[in-house]
């Protein structure tokens, strides 16, 4: 069974990339434009989620820490990804299990995905 990947990401042409890639890997994407699918994760149950920094709804790193201090969702990782400066700090500070700075490298989100799926 394939592993499932919630991407939320506020640039639908980003979002789409990201969900081919994943798509052509084997994942199964629930792509989104805002934190909604994040109200139904226990239904949901991803094994990771690729989060946007910059949504319309929230900021990635807060929706990130609530997760990890929510002990039904502490277990998913969680990686942030986005363009701003800090981050690292701010993967740090909401606990994310990584973080991928755009314009990303293909093969790296590719490696990155896969490392915190293993």
């Amino acid at each position: 069974m394939a592993k499932k990947i919630i991407v939320i990401e506020d640039n639908h042409d980003i979002l789409d990339m990201i969900s081919y890639i994943l798509e052509d890997e084997g994942y199964e994407v629930l792509p989104s434009l805002n934190s909604e699918p994040l109200k139904d994760i226990e239904t949901s149950k991803p094994d990771l989620i690729l989060l946007d920094d910059w949504l319309p709804d929230s900021y990635g790193h807060r929706l990130c820490a609530t997760l990890k201090q929510n002990p039904v969702t502490a277990h998913i990782p969680v990686l942030l990804i986005s363009s701003v400066i800090n981050l690292p700090e701010l993967a740090k500070k909401a606990n994310a299990d990584g973080f991928i700075t755009k314009p990303f490298d293909i093969d790296h989100l590719i490696s990155m995905v896969k490392e915190h799926l293993s």
